[in-house]
């Protein structure tokens, strides 16, 4: 009987150490692939065309993923929420995080079916580009690239914004090109028009300040002349007008008539106390002082 227990024992001992080296052996095959993964994201930080994260690095995150799954059935006990810091779960999350936070997947759904429509367009596009003269991009390749930015506005509002990263570096890298290198979007204000826009806004205040100086105007006259039983007059005479009418309107007198008040006046200028002598003029009664 004892040497049965110690026979178990024995086999216990060397099971834990063969599990113990598969383990072993597991992780470190699982670090190997975290490494590639690591390395194909980090050298395609600046991705150029038809080498991007998604699609170069998408071999790599599988078999970090199978290695990852496989430690985890056959050796959790050993590495799972073993001490604070459980480095293997949290190295394994990081470089998750990232593919997940580059829609990565996105790419390869339906069979990238998606993947496959956007290249097409932007492989058009580049087509244009390269058999095209640079005068006349804009022009000749305008319904390519338009083709090709609806597309990825469609695809932007049915994802919610989900969009695989390689889709969106490349539409970006893509407008971009359009509008800052080949200068095809002319958003440009001219500065006439802004001038203009400037002006309009700064009169604006006082046009409006006279413009309703001038109809409240009207408007008094016009109620002025309606009490008056007259008609409204909006436009009112001037003093030249006024004086003109009143010289106009004054009796006229005859010649003789003319000379005696000029003789009167000339007497009354040249007499020294014409004041007091007022007295002798039959139109010019004198005014007498009053007696205390």
């Amino acid at each position: 009987m004892r040497e049965l227990v110690l026979l178990m024992a024995i086999l216990s001992c060397l099971t834990h150490a063969v599990v113990s080296l598969n383990c072993t052996k597991d992780l470190h095959h699982l670090a190997d692939k975290q490494m590639y993964f690591i390395i194909c994201t980090t050298t395609h930080a600046v991705p150029v065309r038809d080498e991007r994260i998604c699609g170069s690095c998408k071999s790599q995150n599988d078999e970090m993923v199978a290695s990852y799954n496989g430690l985890m059935q056959n050796c959790s006990d050993l590495y799972k929420d073993v001490n604070r810091l459980n480095i293997v779960i949290t190295t394994h999350e990081l470089l998750e995080g990232l593919w997940n936070k580059a829609y990565c997947e996105n790419c390869f759904e339906s069979g990238g079916h998606l993947w496959n429509n956007f290249t097409v367009l932007y492989n058009s596009f580049l087509a244009c580009n390269r058999s095209t003269n640079a005068k006349d991009i804009c022009t000749e390749c305008k319904s390519h690239y338009l083709n090709m930015n609806d597309f990825y506005t469609d695809l932007d509002k049915s994802q919610k914004g989900h969009i695989c990263f390689d889709i969106q570096d490349i539409m970006n890298s893509t407008r971009v090109l359009w509008s800052k290198q080949l200068k095809c979007c002319q958003r440009e204000v001219k500065m006439t028009t802004f001038l203009t826009s400037v002006g309009v806004v700064a009169l604006l205040p006082l046009l409006l300040f006279y413009g309703t100086a001038i109809v409240l105007t009207k408007r008094r006259e016009a109620r002025h002349g309606l009490l008056n039983d007259q008609e409204p007059e909006l436009d009112a005479p001037s003093t030249s007008q006024l004086i003109t009418a009143a010289i106009l309107s004054t009796p006229s007198e005859s010649t003789a008539e003319v000379t005696a008040n000029t003789e009167k006046i000339a007497k009354l200028l040249t007499r020294p106390d014409a004041s007091s002598d007022s007295s002798d003029s039959d139109d010019e009664p004198a005014i007498k002082p009053k007696n205390n």
